[in-house]
């Protein structure tokens, strides 16, 4: 009777138990579907990307062992960037604690949860768009991809532009998602790619390396996940006269019959005459030819590692000695292993960490926005370390056995660029705020050592109608800003809430004569004031 007793306890205890564990786990509706939604789904959906729709409990269910793996391996969502070294714009990267909920939710059993209060699911479709208006679209003749084998495929837009535009925004709406890898956007004004075009049979032309063109201009790029190019206010990238818009797709092996007829929208930048636009320039400031270890050969069955540096200089007279850095891409082929770039100040010699890639992928590489601009002084350096594995232990590598890899636009070859979108400096560039979404792992450790509120530099200074002063404050203000003149007068004055982490507020300075201002804003625990300029 007493092992009867036993038993029944014991059994009951395990009902318990099991009953507690999953009433408090995670369930698919309340915590995993918000975290899918915001970093999955947007490969995974039925017609996207990626393989296995991860859209519905059904789906996150029956996949959820396999999320687990990726997650855990930090393979998914990807995103090949360190972001212990440098944390940049829109990163891709799972919290502890998102992970922690994907993990105890597998392990409790998967639970669905109330299914009403689940998030609407994003909808995935080519006809909307993220830019705020649209001055140029063009699409690329439709192509039937068949091939085993990875594709690189090149298509002409015309533009037909009389003058030169200049594009603050840019676009890629992929024609088929399931099927196109990447995207990029080149201009060219040259009658090279038509000729190129003309030779190759159907629509494009194939072209593994950009395009073929010493003419053809980097403009911008598309990878799955990524929002659209966006340069910050009274900068743009030129687009020539009567330029031609070449779209580089990556169609992956193993793609048949499938039909693509990808676009690109262009929306042009506002006051280009004003004294203070600024070009935008796409260029590999670091190439081979800036390597002092080269050239880039490596040998059969070694790891060999390369160094190249560049000193930052300009033949421009400019009224500040500096550039400014907005984004970074670097590109190297199979048996690329790693790289890291950063800069050495010129003053200080002190690093300035760029972007460090642990572990190259070939298959996810893009351009990466950094959440603020960087100042970079005139008479500093860029300096790059690659690492290339050119072993039968890498299983990216084209040849088996291996054999020596040269420079060369070949997948088989190798290459070692760094791109770099920049302009000229002006003061308070480092205060534009490109991204200020929390950054993962570092959110409670602000709120720990900054307990004020942290002003940054009206943007743009000097500024003409409108502009912004950016700040990071601790947790939320009722505050008051005033627009004062040298004379100490009053000229505006508004009721603004300053929301907790990073954020803005917009000054309306239409009206105002040319001349020096002060900003200043008002709490009941602090005043803080900037100066600004207004042209006319």
């Amino acid at each position: 009777m007493k092992l009867i007793q036993r038993l029944f306890l014991t059994c009951f205890l395990v009902c318990i138990y099991t009953a507690t564990t999953k009433a408090q786990s995670p369930s698919w509706a309340q915590d995993i579907a918000p975290i899918l939604y915001s970093n999955c789904t947007s490969c995974h959906h039925t017609g996207g990307l990626a393989p296995n729709s991860l859209m519905t409990f059904t789906d996150a269910f029956n996949y959820r062992f396999m999320i687990k793996q990726y997650v855990d391996n930090n393979s998914m969502p990807p995103w090949p960037p360190d972001a212990q070294y440098k944390h940049l714009a829109f990163e891709r990267i799972l919290s502890a604690s998102d992970k922690n909920k994907i993990s105890q939710w597998v392990l409790g059993g998967g639970q669905q949860g109330n299914a009403a209060s689940a998030p609407t699911p994003p909808t995935y479709t080519n006809s909307t768009t993220q830019l705020s208006s649209i001055d140029f679209t063009g699409k690329m003749q439709n192509y039937m991809v068949n091939t085993a084998s990875d594709l690189y495929r090149c298509f002409i837009i015309n533009t037909n532009f009389s003058v030169d535009k200049f594009a603050a925004e840019i676009e890629v709406i992929p024609g088929n998602s399931a099927i196109v890898h990447h995207v990029l956007v080149f201009e060219d004004t040259t009658a090279l790619i038509k000729q190129k075009d003309s030779a190759d049979a159907g629509a494009g032309y194939t072209s593994f390396f950009g395009t073929g063109s010493n003419d053809s201009r980097l403009i911008g790029e598309w990878v799955p996940g990524t929002a659209p190019i966006k340069f910050p206010n009274l900068m743009g990238v030129r687009l020539r006269k009567n330029t031609r818009i070449v779209l580089q797709i990556h169609y992956p092996q193993g793609t048949y019959l499938k039909l693509d007829s990808t676009r690109v929208n262009i929306k042009f930048a506002a006051n280009t005459a004003s004294p203070f636009f600024r070009e935008v320039f796409l260029a590999p400031l670091l190439a081979e030819s800036n390597l002092i270890n080269g050239p880039l050969s490596i040998p059969p069955n070694v790891v060999k590692t390369f160094t190249s540096v560049m000193t930052v200089t300009t033949t421009v007279t400019l009224p500040y000695p500096a550039i400014t850095l907005l984004s970074i891409a670097p590109h190297m082929h199979l048996i690329g292993d790693k790289m890291k770039v950063f800069g050495l100040e010129n003053s200080t010699n002190d690093t300035m960490p760029l972007i460090n890639i642990p572990k190259w992928d070939f298959k996810w590489q893009g351009i990466y926005n950094f959440r603020n601009p960087i100042k970079v002084p005139l008479g500093s350096k860029l300096v790059c370390q690659s690492a290339y594995d050119n072993r039968s232990s890498n299983l990216n590598n084209p040849n088996s056995p291996p054999i020596t890899v040269n420079q060369g636009e070949s997948t088989s070859d190798e290459m070692n660029l760094v791109f770099f979108a920049f302009t000229y400096y002006f003061p308070g560039d480092e205060d534009i705020i490109i991204d200020n979404s929390p950054v993962v792992g570092i959110n409670e450790l602000q709120k720990s050592i900054v307990n004020t509120v942290q002003l940054f530099n009206v943007f743009p200074n000097p500024a003409k109608n409108q502009a912004q002063l950016n700040y990071f404050a601790p947790s939320n203000y009722l505050a008051k800003a005033k627009i004062i003149n040298m004379e100490g007068k009053i000229l505006k004055e508004w009721p603004t809430n300053m929301q907790e982490g990073y954020g803005a507020i917009n000054l309306n300075i239409e009206g105002l004569p040319k001349g020096q201002y002060f900003l200043t804003i008002e709490t009941k625990s602090f005043t803080k004031t900037k100066q600004f300029i207004i042209y006319e």
